[in-house]
Protein backbone atom coordinates (compact mmCIF):
# COMPACT_ATOMS: atom_id res chain seq x y z
CA UNK A 1 0.00 0.00 0.00
CA UNK A 2 1.52 3.06 -1.14
CA UNK A 3 1.65 6.68 0.66
CA UNK A 4 0.16 8.59 -1.76
CA UNK A 5 1.26 11.84 -0.91
CA UNK A 6 0.23 12.63 2.76
CA UNK A 7 1.98 11.77 5.36
CA UNK A 8 -0.82 8.55 6.78
CA UNK A 9 -1.12 8.23 10.17
CA UNK A 10 -0.05 4.89 11.37
CA UNK A 11 -3.26 3.38 12.57
CA UNK A 12 -4.94 5.34 9.60
CA UNK A 13 -2.21 2.32 7.37
CA UNK A 14 -3.10 -0.28 9.36
CA UNK A 15 -6.85 0.18 9.06
CA UNK A 16 -5.82 0.24 4.84
CA UNK A 17 -4.08 -3.07 4.91
CA UNK A 18 -6.60 -4.69 6.95
CA UNK A 19 -9.81 -3.27 4.50
CA UNK A 20 -7.61 -4.04 1.62
CA UNK A 21 -7.44 -7.58 2.75
CA UNK A 22 -11.03 -8.28 3.94
CA UNK A 23 -13.40 -10.39 1.79
CA UNK A 24 -15.88 -8.48 1.82
CA UNK A 25 -14.06 -6.22 -0.65
CA UNK A 26 -13.27 -9.24 -3.13
CA UNK A 27 -12.81 -8.15 -6.71
CA UNK A 28 -12.96 -4.07 -6.15
CA UNK A 29 -10.56 -3.03 -8.50
CA UNK A 30 -6.99 -1.51 -7.13
CA UNK A 31 -4.02 -0.50 -8.85
CA UNK A 32 -1.05 -2.02 -8.10
CA UNK A 33 2.29 -0.40 -8.26
CA UNK A 34 5.04 -1.89 -6.93
CA UNK A 35 6.31 -4.09 -4.27
CA UNK A 36 2.92 -5.36 -3.64
CA UNK A 37 1.64 -1.62 -3.05
CA UNK A 38 -1.97 -0.76 -3.88
CA UNK A 39 -3.37 2.82 -4.75
CA UNK A 40 -5.82 3.35 -2.20
CA UNK A 41 -6.99 6.35 -4.06
CA UNK A 42 -8.89 6.64 -7.52
CA UNK A 43 -10.65 9.32 -9.24
CA UNK A 44 -14.31 8.24 -10.79
CA UNK A 45 -12.89 9.26 -14.63
CA UNK A 46 -10.09 6.82 -14.58
CA UNK A 47 -10.33 3.42 -16.04
CA UNK A 48 -9.75 2.15 -11.91
CA UNK A 49 -12.71 4.15 -10.65
CA UNK A 50 -14.59 3.85 -13.90
CA UNK A 51 -14.45 -0.32 -13.07
CA UNK A 52 -15.36 0.23 -9.03
CA UNK A 53 -18.24 1.86 -9.90
CA UNK A 54 -19.62 -1.50 -11.85
CA UNK A 55 -18.47 -3.18 -9.17
CA UNK A 56 -20.50 -1.58 -6.70
CA UNK A 57 -23.17 -1.21 -8.43
CA UNK A 58 -23.35 -4.94 -9.15
CA UNK A 59 -23.30 -5.48 -5.53
CA UNK A 60 -25.84 -3.55 -4.38
CA UNK A 61 -27.81 -5.79 -7.13
CA UNK A 62 -26.72 -8.83 -4.98
CA UNK A 63 -27.83 -6.97 -1.67
CA UNK A 64 -31.33 -6.17 -3.35
CA UNK A 65 -30.98 -2.74 -3.42
CA UNK A 66 -31.84 -0.19 -6.33
CA UNK A 67 -29.57 1.27 -8.63
CA UNK A 68 -30.09 5.42 -7.93
CA UNK A 69 -28.69 8.24 -6.67
CA UNK A 70 -27.15 7.61 -3.23
CA UNK A 71 -26.51 3.67 -3.69
CA UNK A 72 -22.53 4.10 -3.59
CA UNK A 73 -22.92 5.22 -0.32
CA UNK A 74 -25.51 2.50 1.22
CA UNK A 75 -23.63 -0.07 -0.14
CA UNK A 76 -20.24 0.90 1.25
CA UNK A 77 -21.71 0.85 4.58
CA UNK A 78 -23.22 -2.43 4.70
CA UNK A 79 -20.21 -3.94 3.48
CA UNK A 80 -18.09 -2.06 6.14
CA UNK A 81 -16.97 -5.12 8.14
CA UNK A 82 -16.65 -2.62 11.09
CA UNK A 83 -18.65 0.61 10.58
CA UNK A 84 -15.88 2.43 12.04
CA UNK A 85 -13.08 4.19 10.40
CA UNK A 86 -9.74 5.58 11.50
CA UNK A 87 -9.02 8.79 10.67
CA UNK A 88 -5.48 9.26 7.73
CA UNK A 89 -4.61 12.72 9.70
CA UNK A 90 -4.96 11.55 13.98
CA UNK A 91 -5.77 8.30 13.48
CA UNK A 92 -8.73 8.66 15.71
CA UNK A 93 -11.60 6.16 15.09
CA UNK A 94 -14.97 6.97 14.19
CA UNK A 95 -18.95 5.48 13.42
CA UNK A 96 -19.80 5.76 9.98
CA UNK A 97 -23.18 5.76 11.08
CA UNK A 98 -25.11 9.28 11.57
CA UNK A 99 -23.97 9.44 15.32
CA UNK A 100 -22.48 13.01 15.76
CA UNK A 101 -24.15 16.09 16.37
CA UNK A 102 -24.50 18.86 13.98
CA UNK A 103 -23.77 22.76 14.95
CA UNK A 104 -27.56 23.28 15.58
CA UNK A 105 -28.33 20.18 17.63
CA UNK A 106 -25.41 21.00 19.55
CA UNK A 107 -26.65 24.54 20.38
CA UNK A 108 -30.07 22.65 21.28
CA UNK A 109 -28.52 20.57 24.12
CA UNK A 110 -26.57 23.58 25.14
CA UNK A 111 -29.42 25.53 25.53
CA UNK A 112 -31.91 22.44 27.14
CA UNK A 113 -29.46 21.15 29.46
CA UNK A 114 -26.67 23.85 29.65
CA UNK A 115 -24.36 21.25 29.02
CA UNK A 116 -21.49 22.08 26.67
CA UNK A 117 -20.76 19.20 23.31
CA UNK A 118 -18.71 18.79 20.52
CA UNK A 119 -19.30 18.05 17.36
CA UNK A 120 -17.26 15.14 17.10
CA UNK A 121 -18.46 13.55 20.66
CA UNK A 122 -20.33 10.21 19.79
CA UNK A 123 -24.22 10.83 20.89
CA UNK A 124 -23.99 7.71 22.97
CA UNK A 125 -21.35 8.95 25.45
CA UNK A 126 -23.83 12.82 25.09
CA UNK A 127 -26.16 10.76 26.61
CA UNK A 128 -23.64 9.41 28.98
CA UNK A 129 -23.11 13.07 30.21
CA UNK A 130 -26.29 14.02 30.34
CA UNK A 131 -27.14 11.15 33.08
CA UNK A 132 -24.03 12.08 35.18
CA UNK A 133 -25.07 15.69 35.28
CA UNK A 134 -28.22 14.17 36.76
CA UNK A 135 -30.52 14.21 34.51
CA UNK A 136 -33.64 11.35 34.32
CA UNK A 137 -33.46 8.94 31.51
CA UNK A 138 -36.95 9.61 30.54
CA UNK A 139 -35.95 13.60 30.44
CA UNK A 140 -33.17 13.05 28.22
CA UNK A 141 -35.45 10.44 25.89
CA UNK A 142 -38.42 13.18 25.55
CA UNK A 143 -35.53 15.31 24.26
CA UNK A 144 -34.29 13.21 21.93
CA UNK A 145 -37.76 12.23 20.59
CA UNK A 146 -38.95 15.55 19.95
CA UNK A 147 -35.82 16.69 18.45
CA UNK A 148 -36.51 13.65 15.91
CA UNK A 149 -40.02 13.67 15.76
CA UNK A 150 -39.87 10.11 16.88
CA UNK A 151 -43.18 8.45 17.51
CA UNK A 152 -41.59 6.79 20.70
CA UNK A 153 -42.18 6.26 24.53
CA UNK A 154 -39.94 7.74 26.10
CA UNK A 155 -40.86 6.03 29.54
CA UNK A 156 -40.86 2.69 27.94
CA UNK A 157 -38.25 3.12 25.29
CA UNK A 158 -34.07 2.57 25.84
CA UNK A 159 -31.58 4.56 24.98
CA UNK A 160 -30.32 2.53 22.28
CA UNK A 161 -33.63 2.17 20.54
CA UNK A 162 -33.77 5.77 20.30
CA UNK A 163 -30.42 6.60 19.58
CA UNK A 164 -31.01 4.13 16.09
CA UNK A 165 -34.12 5.58 15.31
CA UNK A 166 -32.74 9.07 15.73
CA UNK A 167 -29.43 7.76 13.29
CA UNK A 168 -31.41 6.48 10.69
CA UNK A 169 -33.99 9.71 10.26
CA UNK A 170 -31.14 11.55 10.07
CA UNK A 171 -29.36 9.17 7.48
CA UNK A 172 -32.11 8.04 5.34
CA UNK A 173 -34.94 11.15 5.81
CA UNK A 174 -32.97 14.28 5.82
CA UNK A 175 -32.96 14.95 9.54
CA UNK A 176 -30.05 17.14 10.07
CA UNK A 177 -29.29 16.75 13.51
CA UNK A 178 -26.35 14.23 13.23
CA UNK A 179 -23.75 13.41 11.29
CA UNK A 180 -21.23 10.79 10.32
CA UNK A 181 -18.05 10.26 11.24
CA UNK A 182 -16.41 10.33 7.53
CA UNK A 183 -18.24 11.34 4.82
CA UNK A 184 -19.08 9.00 1.42
CA UNK A 185 -16.49 9.26 -1.05
CA UNK A 186 -17.10 6.63 -3.83
CA UNK A 187 -15.11 6.03 -6.12
CA UNK A 188 -12.25 7.92 -5.12
CA UNK A 189 -11.33 6.46 -1.86
CA UNK A 190 -11.02 2.45 -1.63
CA UNK A 191 -13.54 1.32 1.41
CA UNK A 192 -16.21 4.75 -0.08
CA UNK A 193 -15.61 6.78 2.90
CA UNK A 194 -13.40 10.33 3.11
CA UNK A 195 -9.64 9.95 4.57
CA UNK A 196 -10.18 12.75 6.71
CA UNK A 197 -13.11 11.80 9.65
CA UNK A 198 -14.96 14.95 11.12
CA UNK A 199 -12.57 15.60 13.88
CA UNK A 200 -10.03 16.77 10.81
CA UNK A 201 -12.01 17.23 7.64
CA UNK A 202 -11.66 21.03 8.63
CA UNK A 203 -7.92 21.64 8.91
CA UNK A 204 -5.95 18.74 7.86
CA UNK A 205 -3.16 18.97 10.02
CA UNK A 206 -2.49 16.56 12.50
CA UNK A 207 -6.25 16.13 14.55
CA UNK A 208 -5.70 19.54 16.56
CA UNK A 209 -8.86 20.63 15.30
CA UNK A 210 -11.58 23.04 17.57
CA UNK A 211 -14.25 20.32 17.20
CA UNK A 212 -11.37 17.73 18.78
CA UNK A 213 -10.15 19.56 21.57
CA UNK A 214 -13.37 20.77 22.46
CA UNK A 215 -14.18 16.99 22.71
CA UNK A 216 -11.52 16.72 25.59
CA UNK A 217 -13.88 17.46 28.45
CA UNK A 218 -13.13 17.02 32.08
CA UNK A 219 -14.04 13.55 32.85
CA UNK A 220 -12.76 12.65 29.23
CA UNK A 221 -9.00 13.98 29.96
CA UNK A 222 -8.78 12.34 33.39
CA UNK A 223 -10.12 9.01 31.45
CA UNK A 224 -7.46 9.55 28.67
CA UNK A 225 -4.69 10.45 31.80
CA UNK A 226 -5.46 7.44 33.82
CA UNK A 227 -5.70 10.14 36.32
CA UNK A 228 -6.04 8.48 40.50
CA UNK A 229 -8.94 9.41 42.57
CA UNK A 230 -12.52 8.85 43.19
CA UNK A 231 -13.70 10.05 39.33
CA UNK A 232 -17.06 9.24 39.22
CA UNK A 233 -17.30 11.42 42.08
CA UNK A 234 -15.35 13.97 40.66
CA UNK A 235 -17.41 13.81 37.79
CA UNK A 236 -20.77 14.01 39.73
CA UNK A 237 -19.88 17.04 41.99
CA UNK A 238 -18.70 18.50 38.87
CA UNK A 239 -22.39 18.80 37.82
CA UNK A 240 -24.04 19.95 40.71
CA UNK A 241 -25.53 23.21 41.98
CA UNK A 242 -22.20 24.17 43.32
CA UNK A 243 -20.91 24.81 39.97
CA UNK A 244 -24.04 26.17 38.64
CA UNK A 245 -22.02 29.49 36.05
CA UNK A 246 -18.72 29.26 37.25
CA UNK A 247 -16.12 26.88 36.04
CA UNK A 248 -14.69 23.59 37.69
CA UNK A 249 -10.82 23.70 38.39
CA UNK A 250 -8.56 20.79 39.56
CA UNK A 251 -6.32 22.86 42.04
CA UNK A 252 -3.89 20.32 40.73
CA UNK A 253 -3.75 20.04 36.98
CA UNK A 254 -4.53 16.32 36.15
CA UNK A 255 -2.15 16.59 33.18
CA UNK A 256 0.65 16.71 35.46
CA UNK A 257 -0.61 13.62 37.06
CA UNK A 258 -3.09 15.31 39.96
CA UNK A 259 -5.75 13.29 41.03
CA UNK A 260 -9.67 13.46 39.62
CA UNK A 261 -11.11 14.05 42.80
CA UNK A 262 -14.20 16.11 44.10
CA UNK A 263 -11.83 17.19 47.08
CA UNK A 264 -9.03 18.52 44.89
CA UNK A 265 -11.86 20.75 42.82
CA UNK A 266 -12.39 24.33 43.45
CA UNK A 267 -14.45 26.85 41.99
CA UNK A 268 -12.98 29.43 39.11
CA UNK A 269 -14.57 31.37 36.79
CA UNK A 270 -14.66 30.58 33.11
CA UNK A 271 -12.41 32.58 32.04
CA UNK A 272 -9.41 32.28 34.06
CA UNK A 273 -9.47 28.16 34.06
CA UNK A 274 -9.18 28.36 30.43
CA UNK A 275 -5.89 30.68 30.78
CA UNK A 276 -4.94 28.88 33.78
CA UNK A 277 -4.35 25.12 32.14
CA UNK A 278 -1.70 23.19 33.54
CA UNK A 279 0.13 25.75 34.91
CA UNK A 280 1.49 25.28 38.74
CA UNK A 281 2.30 28.29 41.23
CA UNK A 282 3.07 28.57 44.47
CA UNK A 283 0.14 29.50 46.12
CA UNK A 284 -1.41 26.42 44.24
CA UNK A 285 0.86 23.65 46.19
CA UNK A 286 0.07 25.68 49.06
CA UNK A 287 -3.55 25.22 48.77
CA UNK A 288 -2.43 21.20 48.08
CA UNK A 289 -1.05 20.27 51.05
CA UNK A 290 -3.99 22.12 52.59
CA UNK A 291 -6.31 19.55 51.41
CA UNK A 292 -3.96 16.38 51.99
CA UNK A 293 -3.65 17.31 55.39
CA UNK A 294 -7.36 18.22 56.05
CA UNK A 295 -8.73 14.62 54.41
CA UNK A 296 -5.74 12.29 54.74
CA UNK A 297 -6.19 12.24 50.62
CA UNK A 298 -3.13 11.81 48.53
CA UNK A 299 -3.12 14.87 45.94
CA UNK A 300 -1.25 12.77 43.43
CA UNK A 301 -1.86 9.45 41.22
CA UNK A 302 0.06 6.54 41.84
CA UNK A 303 2.62 6.90 39.07
CA UNK A 304 3.93 10.48 39.92
CA UNK A 305 4.09 10.51 43.79
CA UNK A 306 7.54 10.04 43.98
CA UNK A 307 7.93 13.48 42.44
CA UNK A 308 5.22 15.06 44.58
CA UNK A 309 6.64 13.87 47.53
CA UNK A 310 10.25 15.57 46.67
CA UNK A 311 8.53 18.85 45.54
CA UNK A 312 6.41 19.05 48.85
CA UNK A 313 9.98 18.80 50.75
CA UNK A 314 11.90 21.05 48.92
CA UNK A 315 9.00 23.87 46.91
CA UNK A 316 9.57 26.63 50.04
CA UNK A 317 13.15 26.63 48.64
CA UNK A 318 12.96 26.85 45.44
CA UNK A 319 9.65 29.18 44.81
CA UNK A 320 11.22 30.60 41.64
CA UNK A 321 11.49 26.89 40.43
CA UNK A 322 7.64 25.61 40.69
CA UNK A 323 6.26 26.96 37.95
CA UNK A 324 9.03 25.84 35.55
CA UNK A 325 11.14 23.02 36.64
CA UNK A 326 8.77 21.14 38.76
CA UNK A 327 6.16 21.65 36.37
CA UNK A 328 8.12 20.52 33.85
CA UNK A 329 9.07 17.58 35.38
CA UNK A 330 5.53 16.67 36.32
CA UNK A 331 4.64 17.21 32.94
CA UNK A 332 7.67 14.96 31.91
CA UNK A 333 6.65 11.96 33.92
CA UNK A 334 3.39 11.74 32.56
CA UNK A 335 4.81 11.94 28.86
CA UNK A 336 7.01 8.86 30.19
CA UNK A 337 4.07 7.25 31.80
CA UNK A 338 1.71 7.58 28.89
CA UNK A 339 4.63 6.25 26.65
CA UNK A 340 4.91 2.91 29.12
CA UNK A 341 1.37 2.03 29.12
CA UNK A 342 1.14 2.29 25.59
CA UNK A 343 3.74 0.09 24.64
CA UNK A 344 2.10 -2.67 26.74
CA UNK A 345 -0.95 -1.70 25.20
CA UNK A 346 0.60 -2.00 21.45
CA UNK A 347 3.20 -4.87 22.19
CA UNK A 348 1.47 -7.49 23.89
CA UNK A 349 -1.59 -8.75 21.58
CA UNK A 350 -4.60 -8.84 23.62
CA UNK A 351 -2.79 -9.53 27.12
CA UNK A 352 -1.81 -6.05 27.38
CA UNK A 353 -5.20 -4.73 27.00
CA UNK A 354 -6.08 -7.74 29.55
CA UNK A 355 -3.64 -6.21 31.88
CA UNK A 356 -4.17 -3.06 32.03
CA UNK A 357 -7.77 -3.70 32.42
CA UNK A 358 -7.07 -6.53 35.45
CA UNK A 359 -4.73 -3.77 37.31
CA UNK A 360 -5.65 -0.18 36.06
CA UNK A 361 -9.02 0.09 35.09
CA UNK A 362 -11.03 -2.61 36.54
CA UNK A 363 -9.60 -1.38 40.16
CA UNK A 364 -11.59 1.76 39.59
CA UNK A 365 -15.26 0.65 38.28
CA UNK A 366 -16.16 0.21 42.20
CA UNK A 367 -16.25 4.33 42.33
CA UNK A 368 -19.30 4.01 39.53
CA UNK A 369 -21.97 2.13 42.29
CA UNK A 370 -22.95 4.90 43.77
CA UNK A 371 -24.29 8.15 44.15
CA UNK A 372 -22.84 11.38 45.98
CA UNK A 373 -23.38 14.21 48.11
CA UNK A 374 -20.71 16.70 48.80
CA UNK A 375 -20.58 19.33 50.78
CA UNK A 376 -18.88 22.43 49.35
CA UNK A 377 -15.56 21.51 50.19
CA UNK A 378 -16.06 18.71 47.28
CA UNK A 379 -15.79 16.32 50.92
CA UNK A 380 -18.53 13.06 50.28
CA UNK A 381 -21.08 13.57 52.94
CA UNK A 382 -22.75 10.55 52.09
CA UNK A 383 -23.28 8.15 49.49
CA UNK A 384 -26.07 5.18 48.30
CA UNK A 385 -25.95 2.41 46.07
CA UNK A 386 -26.67 2.69 42.15
CA UNK A 387 -26.03 -1.03 41.45
CA UNK A 388 -24.68 -2.22 38.03
CA UNK A 389 -27.46 -0.81 35.79
CA UNK A 390 -27.40 -0.52 32.43
CA UNK A 391 -26.78 3.00 32.75
CA UNK A 392 -23.82 1.83 35.20
CA UNK A 393 -22.03 -0.33 33.04
CA UNK A 394 -22.67 2.17 29.90
CA UNK A 395 -20.75 4.92 32.10
CA UNK A 396 -18.03 2.24 32.70
CA UNK A 397 -17.56 1.06 29.40
CA UNK A 398 -17.32 4.55 28.28
CA UNK A 399 -14.38 4.97 31.04
CA UNK A 400 -12.54 2.16 29.73
CA UNK A 401 -12.99 3.12 26.15
CA UNK A 402 -11.80 6.70 25.98
CA UNK A 403 -8.65 5.51 28.61
CA UNK A 404 -7.57 2.55 25.91
CA UNK A 405 -8.02 4.47 22.85
CA UNK A 406 -5.66 7.06 24.66
CA UNK A 407 -3.19 4.87 24.32
CA UNK A 408 -3.65 3.13 20.63
CA UNK A 409 -1.24 6.06 19.24
CA UNK A 410 0.37 7.75 21.80
CA UNK A 411 3.84 6.78 21.06
CA UNK A 412 3.48 7.96 17.02
CA UNK A 413 2.32 11.78 18.12
CA UNK A 414 4.98 13.91 17.23
CA UNK A 415 3.35 17.52 17.72
CA UNK A 416 3.34 16.96 21.98
CA UNK A 417 5.55 19.72 23.05
CA UNK A 418 7.50 17.03 25.82
CA UNK A 419 8.12 14.03 24.45
CA UNK A 420 8.30 10.39 26.29
CA UNK A 421 12.52 10.15 27.23
CA UNK A 422 13.35 6.68 28.53
CA UNK A 423 16.63 5.64 29.32
CA UNK A 424 18.17 2.19 27.55
CA UNK A 425 18.14 0.96 30.84
CA UNK A 426 14.35 1.88 31.74
CA UNK A 427 13.26 0.79 27.74
CA UNK A 428 15.04 -2.54 28.78
CA UNK A 429 13.20 -3.18 31.54
CA UNK A 430 9.83 -2.31 29.32
CA UNK A 431 10.47 -4.90 27.06
CA UNK A 432 10.97 -7.26 29.55
CA UNK A 433 7.72 -6.55 31.49
CA UNK A 434 6.11 -6.84 27.79
CA UNK A 435 7.71 -10.41 27.76
CA UNK A 436 6.19 -11.31 30.90
CA UNK A 437 2.79 -10.19 30.17
CA UNK A 438 2.38 -12.11 26.47
CA UNK A 439 3.84 -15.42 28.39
CA UNK A 440 1.17 -15.36 30.74
CA UNK A 441 2.43 -14.11 34.02
CA UNK A 442 0.08 -13.45 36.71
CA UNK A 443 -1.39 -9.46 36.55
CA UNK A 444 -0.38 -9.68 40.21
CA UNK A 445 3.23 -10.11 39.64
CA UNK A 446 3.40 -8.07 36.56
CA UNK A 447 1.82 -4.74 38.27
CA UNK A 448 4.90 -5.31 40.45
CA UNK A 449 7.14 -4.62 37.86
CA UNK A 450 5.45 -1.99 36.11
CA UNK A 451 5.60 0.04 39.46
CA UNK A 452 8.87 -1.02 40.05
CA UNK A 453 9.82 0.66 36.62
CA UNK A 454 7.72 3.41 36.90
CA UNK A 455 9.38 4.18 40.24
CA UNK A 456 13.20 3.90 38.74
CA UNK A 457 11.82 6.75 36.12
CA UNK A 458 10.70 8.76 38.51
CA UNK A 459 14.09 8.63 40.38
CA UNK A 460 15.54 9.51 37.73
CA UNK A 461 13.49 12.71 37.35
CA UNK A 462 13.86 13.54 40.92
CA UNK A 463 17.92 13.03 40.38
CA UNK A 464 17.83 15.60 37.44
CA UNK A 465 15.73 17.78 39.90
CA UNK A 466 18.05 17.57 43.08
CA UNK A 467 21.39 18.73 40.71
CA UNK A 468 19.02 21.78 39.37
CA UNK A 469 18.03 22.63 42.29
CA UNK A 470 21.65 22.85 43.73
CA UNK A 471 22.78 25.12 40.88
CA UNK A 472 20.34 27.24 41.53
CA UNK A 473 21.24 27.27 45.18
Amino acid sequence: MAHEKKNWHPAFIKYIDFILNHQNYKGLPIKNINKGSSSWLASAKTEIGKDRIIWCEEKARQLGMIVEPGVYAKVMLDIHPTKWKVCQICGKKMSLYYHYPNANFVKSIKSTFNIECSKVEHISDIWETLLQHNFDHDIIAAFMIKQGALILNPCSTSKTEIIANLENVCRNNGKALLGPGAMSNFPDRFDGFHSYNRCCRSIQDKGRSKENLKSYTKDRRAYEHWSGGNIQAANQFMGSPFFKDKSADHVGPISLGFIHDPRYLQLMERRENSSKRDRLLFTDIEKIIEIEKRTKICPMSWYSNLIWEHIRNNYKNNKKLISSLYRNALKQNMSNYMCVLSYIYNNCPSKGEIFLNETLLEPTYDYFKYLYEFNDLGEITSRSDRHFTKQTQGETKRYNRVALQSLKHYENKDNRNIKPNLTVDEKVMLVNLCDRISRGVSSLCCKKELVVLIETIEKRIIALLKKKEDVKL
